[in-house]
């Protein structure tokens, strides 16, 4: 059978690129692709958002009545110093009992009433420490305002015991990157569901820990902390900090006691509960843990490759040793968010969780280095308020192109940078804010390739402009002169012109306090005369955004096979550089490292395009190269495409094979043959035995079996059942026994299409099984394969199956990728019952339409919702 590859939709494509997935359709990634060209604030307090209002009597009539929508950083009328927890859970009524006692301070100006964040909560007593007497207060379910009944200076400490009962279940809502706000969350509570472990965690970002305890939660507030957790012997406990005593109680339970000696903010603070295996390694004389479902033991430092490394890495980058007690990790089920960067306690969404051998080539690198640079952008030095946010969010990105840079080289830090480009430039092309927003609808909705991928771009941006040296300099200084304080951009401004000698206002207002990014149309002539190349770039971005300054460079091909560079300021709508040179260029290139965030135009000929694909360029100027001269198909561009068949990274190789006539070239598929065996990356080789397969004959079968087995990694395997099902059928359902036990999903989606394609409804007991296990861009082809099977069955069975479609969708804890899968299957059989009398009754019709509006109305990530009205239209 033939595969025919999936062409998602733009919103689709968008939703994959800001979201990400380590494999493909079909089962493993394309190539990487080209870039795309007042009232009184002692009195209101935990203000959040400032609007100012003029006096009406002075407006025009025709004038704004308000002023601009300003987020203001949270007023601090009191300083949290200390907070003492006790915890303890009912699983039945999913709550928390909880003790608090909070140390606090009046930050400058002398006060008496203190307000506190506190969500749904039942208050059953609230003294001040060592006096019985009940304090007086008011509640309206998310703030707590207390009268402290005297004046306290900043010169004194209060201590507030508090005891309550929290149900942070009653927090419903969430956004696209934080798609709940409970703050606190029971996994499989009663216990009933036999493929769930019991857990329970906490994901404090936003400011949603005051769901579980009360506190001042805002990200510039700090404090130490203690945490007491009562749960079942049988639990293990996880905090910030360490774990300084664990004891037995005399009804089966126990006390686990962590102490977090170093101040930090509230949306930081963590718990973790759940029957968890403990993998320990030592990073200079720190303990590195590795929380796992007791299955995964054996792969947990497969699963967090590298980290004693990377603990090393960051520490000599910055500067700054890990200033952390410890470090510990944690996989948790049906996780809201893709990791938290709680302060030496981090926890992953099980995604993460896989064993050894699907980590090949599918390493969890990027988001291990993300939380662990956190800890120092992000929990050691804070963003004062959710508008700074990429001043934790950018420089952790950025970090994953760093790692990469170091471990594996420029070329692998490139491609991560390649797909980060165009996660922005997908948002952007929906919707541009600054970097730095002062007027968000949400604060969560800061969470977004601005703050993520543009954020890490501009540092690229900086590091290029100021040179590694002082960048690492400006980085250090940074940190130790906001260490353990929040921070706004302008600290970092000023932390690089202390360090430079530079001002670099321009810099940060075009990039971090207005919108958008360039538009560069390139072109350039030669004046034989004058022995000068004339450069004209134009910026043609919205005249609504602001001209941007483009410090770069050109560089110059000669054609005895030198080269020059120059550099080039751009600072104008129109840029006209002239250059002197000693003969005609073959070629001339536009900022040729691609370090700019921007969409240059740019028009080359075909023997250009030759020259530019040269192992030594930037990985972007090389895949652009081939992939045009894809297109032009002829023997010399075919040469090229062969000659980067050998490229050192590989991800040009996997363009090259998929670029290159193999039927035209017959002679050359041995080396295709060769490179399916032997190539050092599974992807190239999964891609090889595809196009083996699409070749058809029996002169590649078995070398396709022998792909079949239990130790080659994943999408090779994938690849080989698929392709041997192309040249021999019969001999592919033998194998199909092999991998009919393996729950991985790359496997499950090549055995699903090979039975859709059999129409074999005596399969269907497959498909129930991995119905919400499948994840990923697999789950496409999976549900696709099983829209096939579906077409043999009664309309009642398809209902039936809709109705199973139809839990997946709004199911929690389930891949987004796979709850999509689900839906647009629906929306297909819909489309097709529309169309064609007699494939559902009227009535039938209608409650599949029911359902399908449903799923939409139930669906919060505004993305995805976009992609089903896509489906539903297109």
């Amino acid at each position: 059978m033939k595969m025919t590859l999936y062409k998602p939709s733009l919103l689709l494509t968008g939703f994959l690129m800001l979201y990400g997935c380590s494999s493909s359709r079909i089962l493993v990634p394309d190539p990487i692709p080209m870039a795309m060209n007042a009232e009184d604030t002692l009195e209101v307090r935990n203000l959040d958002t400032l609007v100012v209002r003029a006096d009406p009597s002075t407006q025009d009539s025709d004038a704004p009545d308000d002023q601009a929508l300003y987020r203001a950083t949270a007023s601090r009328a009191f300083d949290l110093l200390h907070s003492k927890l006790d915890i303890r859970f009912d699983w039945n009524e999913e709550s928390v009992l909880g003790v608090a006692e909070l140390s606090l301070t009046p930050y400058f100006y002398p006060d008496s009433i203190l307000v506190l964040d506190a969500k749904d909560f039942q208050i059953h007593s609230l003294t001040l420490k060592g006096n019985p007497e009940q304090l007086a207060y008011d509640y309206d379910g998310s703030y707590l305002e207390i009268n402290l009944e005297q004046m306290y200076t900043r010169n004194d400490t209060l201590v507030l015991d508090i005891k309550y009962s929290a149900t942070p279940s009653r927090g419903q809502t969430g956004s696209a990157a934080i798609t709940s706000d409970q703050g606190l969350f029971f996994i499989n509570a009663s216990g009933d569901d036999p493929t769930k472990p019991q857990q329970i965690w906490t994901q404090g970002e936003t400011e949603f820990n005051s769901r579980w305890f009360p506190t001042i939660d805002k990200p510039n507030e700090r404090s130490t902390q203690e945490m007491y957790i009562t749960v079942d012997e049988r639990f293990t406990t996880l905090s910030n900090g360490l774990l300084q005593s664990s004891k037995s109680n005399s009804d089966g339970t126990k006390t686990d006691y962590w102490v977090m000696d170093i101040p930090h903010a509230p949306y930081l603070f963590m718990l973790a509960v759940g029957e968890f295996t403990v993998v320990k390694d030592v990073w200079r004389d720190k303990e590195v843990a590795y929380y796992v479902e007791p299955k995964y033991e054996e792969d947990a430092r497969d699963i967090f490759a590298h980290t004693p490394e990377m603990l090393s890495f960051f520490s000599s980058m910055t500067g700054i040793e890990y200033p952390w007690s410890k470090y510990s990790q944690v996989v948790v089920r049906d996780f809201v968010s893709g990791a938290m960067e709680n302060t030496t306690a981090v926890i992953f969404g099980e995604f993460v969780q896989k064993h050894r051998r699907e980590l090949i080539d599918n390493k969890n690198d990027a988001i291990v280095a993300h939380e662990l640079f956190h800890h120092w952008f992000g929990d050691y030095v804070t963003c004062e308020s959710w508008s700074n946010l990429t001043l934790n969010e950018g420089f952790a990105n950025y970090a994953e192109y760093l790692w990469f840079e170091h471990k594996y080289g420029r070329d692998e830090a490139e491609n991560h940078r390649i797909q980060e480009l165009q996660g922005y430039l997908y948002q952007a092309s929906q919707e541009m804010h600054p970097l730095i927003d002062f007027a968000y609808s949400e604060k969560e909705r800061m969470f977004d390739a601005h703050s993520y991928n543009k954020g890490g771009l501009v540092l690229h941006m900086l590091r290029h402009l100021v040179g590694d040296e002082a960048f690492y300099a400006s980085l250090n200084h940074y940190l130790t002169t906001h260490a353990l304080s929040s921070v706004e951009v302008h600290d970092l401004r000023l932390a690089f012109e202390k360090v430079t000698g530079l001002d670099l206002n321009w810099f940060f207002n075009q990039w971090y306090l207005a919108s958008g990014h360039p538009v560069l149309d390139f072109k350039y002539s030669w004046n034989a005369d004058q022995n000068e190349s004339v450069i004209s770039i134009e910026q043609t971005q919205d005249l609504s955004l602001p001209l941007f300054v483009l410090p770069t460079e050109v560089e110059i091909y000669y054609p005895d096979g030198s080269r020059e560079r120059f550099e080039a300021l751009i600072d104008s709508r129109q840029e006209r550089i002239t250059l002197k040179l000693p003969e005609e260029p073959s070629l001339i290139v536009l900022d040729p490292d691609r370090d700019l965030l921007a969409v240059i135009n740019e028009q080359f000929t075909s023997d250009q395009l030759k020259l530019i694909y040269n192992p030594e360029n930037s990985l972007s100027l090389r895949t652009n190269a081939l992939e045009k001269l894809a297109s032009e198909n002829d023997n010399e561009s075919q040469a090229i495409i062969k000659q980067a068949m050998e490229d050192p990274f590989w991800a040009i190789r996997r363009s090259a094979i998929g670029s290159y006539d193999w039927e035209t070239h017959k002679d050359d598929q041995h080396n295709l043959a060769k490179i399916a065996k032997q190539d050092q990356h599974s992807l190239v080789r999964a891609d090889a035995i595809y196009i083996l397969g699409s070749l058809g004959g029996d002169q590649f079968k078995d070398a396709l079996a022998e792909g079949i087995n239990d130790f080659d990694p994943y999408p090779v395997v994938a690849a080989s059942i698929l392709s041997l099902n192309q040249v021999d059928p019969e001999m592919a359902l033998t194998k199909l026994g092999i991998l009919e036990k393996e729950t991985q999903s790359d496997i499950v989606a090549s055995v699903s299409a090979i039975y859709g394609d059999q129409g074999d409804t005596s399969k269907l007991d497959y498909f129930e099984k991995h119905l919400s296990t499948v994840e990923g861009l697999p789950s496409l082809d999976f549900y696709e394969a099983l829209e096939n099977l579906l077409k043999n069955t009664s309309a009642d069975t398809k209902m039936l199956w809709m109705n199973k479609f139809e839990l997946v969708a709004t199911g929690q804890g389930i891949s987004p990728y796979t709850k999509i899968a689900a839906t647009r299957s629906m929306i297909s059989l819909l489309k097709s019952a529309d169309k064609k009398r007699g494939i559902l009754t009227e009535e039938q019709i209608s409650g599949l339409r029911e359902k399908i509006n449903g799923i939409i109305s139930q669906e919060e990530n505004p993305q995805i919702v976009s992609i089903y009205q896509n489906f539903l239209s297109s």
